[in-house]
């Protein structure tokens, strides 16, 4: 009886090891011999994918609305001075860093676009004024943005400094007190601007953009006579409206 029930032990013993052996093979572990990833690794890594730094690159035509300020020949105002915008474009290469958790931006921007200038005959204090010239503006400018990272539409604002450089070509400014200049003139100046803008991404790539700008520069030009000295100085308070939209792509 006693060796019965010793074989009996061994057999029931290898029934199990053989089950165990076979659900091994076929890849029926129980759930617990392989436990699921931490939730502390799970959450990091989602981290990582948000906060990852962004660099971007875009192109844009944009539109400019000055306002009207008073030309000064040698300090003379022109009171009837009216200053008229014109068309342009730019590039801007950017970046959303990580440890900002791409909510504050930095962008190098760098745009140009024509105007107009002109101040039509009028006489006061028996002196004649007169002003008609093309002005060619271009930008180089360091931005600071703040956005709202949404998935698809980020809504952001900011404001920037740099130099703006203006160049007048085919000028007639006279003043019958003062003179005339017909010489080209040009003046780099210190501006700002201040941004509010839109962005909607299309692909994880691609993103479309648009915004509105209101940009500060005062410009002091200086011609020159024939040869070569410095002539009579102009100026111009400049103020403008800018409206842009172009395509960018993300990296």
């Amino acid at each position: 009886m006693a060796l019965i029930g010793r074989v009996s032990s061994v057999g029931i013993a290898v029934v199990a090891l053989s089950t165990i052996l076979w659900n091994t093979a076929i890849g029926a572990v129980p759930d617990a011999t392989v436990p699921p990833p931490p939730a502390a690794a799970t959450q990091s890594a989602s981290e990582t994918t948000e906060e990852k730094t962004e660099l971007y690159v875009g192109l844009f035509m944009l539109g400019s609305i000055p306002s009207n300020r008073a030309l000064k020949f040698e300090n003379d105002p022109y009171s009837n001075t009216n200053v008229e915008g014109g068309l342009g474009g730019g590039l801007k290469v950017g970046v959303y860093p990580a440890f900002a958790r791409r909510i504050v931006g930095f962008e190098a921007e760098l745009s140009g676009f024509n105007g107009k200038v002109n101040a039509p005959q009028s006489i006061s204090g028996g002196v004649t004024r007169s002003a008609d010239f093309r002005l060619n503006v271009f930008n180089a400018m360091a931005n600071m943005l703040f956005r709202y990272p949404g998935e698809v539409i980020q809504p952001y604002i900011g404001a920037g400094v740099g130099l703006s450089g203006g160049f007048a070509r085919a000028i007639n400014v006279q003043n019958s007190s003062v003179g005339t200049i017909n010489e080209n003139a040009g003046d780099a100046a210190f501006a700002y601007q201040l941004i509010a803008g839109g962005r909607v991404n299309v692909t994880d790539r691609v993103f479309l953009f648009s915004e509105y700008k209101y940009m500060v520069a005062n410009y002091k030009c200086e011609s020159e006579v024939a040869n070569g000295a410095g002539g009579p100085s102009f100026s111009l308070p400049f103020r403008t409206h800018i409206v842009s939209g172009g395509v960018g792509f993300r990296f």
